[in-house]
């Protein structure tokens, strides 16, 4: 094994720093979305329509910054992958919105998931 240069380092600490980022969007967010309490509510179309902002606003910064990463490496696989991480974020808030969760775990349309929940219970 050969020794780490700085750049594998440096690397390493933003994949570590990014993978909690992520972890942290997805886990409570997709909860939120999903939850009875926000599909309940009277201000339902209120909270969907501001999550679509945030959805675009989103989408506009992290494919932004994967222009600009692709422009410093003069490489097109950071946007390619900034635009398909913004496109496994909207889908996954958009499925989320559709399907509530309900009490027995599953989504009124039945999860792609549930083979793995029902695992786990």
């Amino acid at each position: 094994m050969e020794t780490p240069t700085i750049e594998d380092i440096t690397i390493i600490i933003l994949l570590i720093g990014e993978a909690s980022g992520v972890f942290a969007g997805f886990c409570p967010s997709w909860f939120t979305v999903s939850s009875p309490f926000f599909h309940d509510q009277d201000a339902k179309a209120g909270n969907v329509k501001r999550i679509r902002w945030g959805e675009a606003a989103a989408t506009a910064i992290v494919v932004a910054t994967g222009a600009a990463v692709a422009a410093s490496t003069r490489k097109r696989l950071p946007l390619l992958a900034s635009a398909a991480i913004s496109g496994v974020f909207v889908a996954g808030y958009e499925y989320m919105i559709a399907n509530p969760s309900k009490e027995d775990g599953a989504s009124s349309q039945g999860s792609p998931w549930a083979r793995f929940s029902k695992k786990a219970q």
